[in-house]
């Protein structure tokens, strides 16, 4: 891999516990993370690394920690902690969901003197503060290590000591949440010891939307004017439609 920014995802095979994951029991995490990685390469220059455990054997370019969490919410913020404790973390890190295409450079992003960046929500709208904070897309700067350990290991803390309903999800988004309020969107502020910019979701991500379903099956298919596009819940269907679509020439090079 060239020297430059890595991109990771975390990701362990688990039961379903929330019944939103139990509907899309059967959706092939395998393959979603093979596009995401395309796209990645396409769009940044280089593939995504999943970041997982010791026992976990995948067909994908991972990177392995040992981690003692079972559930998904705490495994989630544990594995994070341990890439970031790690000699892996040697460059600029964004870390990624594995339902997610990658369209722009993410190299940018990086702002500078940024040692944390996080996407938020501007407004309030959920009943739910967990989801203040999109976790789906993380930055992290190679010169905060130390602080960044510091940070992540008290968020994995606070989300341990979390209520059952928050432990079956959002634990994590909430103990990102709880460490860096109060919101003050796009300017540098200081949390937990790190520099932390909170970025306006709308800047780096979009959701896929009813619209671009629709163009997408009448074959008026555009590709999306953020870097990312999230395929959420039930709408993970759709990925490899949008990903022939959207990267022809990576799908018929794998023809």
């Amino acid at each position: 891999m060239t020297r430059g920014i890595r991109l990771v995802a975390p990701f362990r095979p688990f039961m379903p516990e929330n019944v939103l994951h139990q509907e899309i029991a059967d959706f092939d995490w395998i393959e979603a993370i093979r596009m995401l990685s395309l796209s990645a390469e396409a769009a940044c220059g280089v593939p995504v690394q999943v970041i997982t455990d010791h026992d976990t054997t995948l067909p994908l370019q991972t990177l392995h920690y040992a981690t003692t969490e079972r559930r998904l919410m705490l495994w989630n913020l544990e594995v994070c902690l341990r890439y970031l404790e790690s000699s892996d973390f040697d460059r600029d890190t964004v870390m990624l969901d594995s339902d997610q295409l990658i369209f722009e450079d993410l190299a940018p992003f990086f702002t500078y003197g940024v040692d944390l960046g996080l996407l938020v929500r501007p407004t309030m709208k959920h009943k739910d503060s967990w989801q203040k904070v999109l976790n789906g897309v993380q930055f992290w700067s190679v010169r905060a290590q130390s602080r960044l350990v510091a940070f992540y290991a008290e968020a994995l803390r606070l989300a341990k000591a979390m209520p059952e309903d928050l432990q079956v999800w959002g634990a994590d988004s909430e103990a990102l949440r709880q460490l860096v309020e109060p919101f003050d969107l796009d300017l540098l502020i200081q949390r937990a010891g790190l520099t932390v910019q909170l970025i306006d979701y709308t800047r780096v991500l979009q959701a896929l939307s009813e619209t671009q379903i629709r163009h997408l099956h009448a074959g008026r298919w555009n590709r999306p004017t953020r870097a990312v596009l999230d395929f959420r819940w039930t709408r993970k269907q759709h990925m490899r439609p949008v990903f022939e679509a959207s990267f022809p020439t990576l799908v018929e090079a794998r023809v």
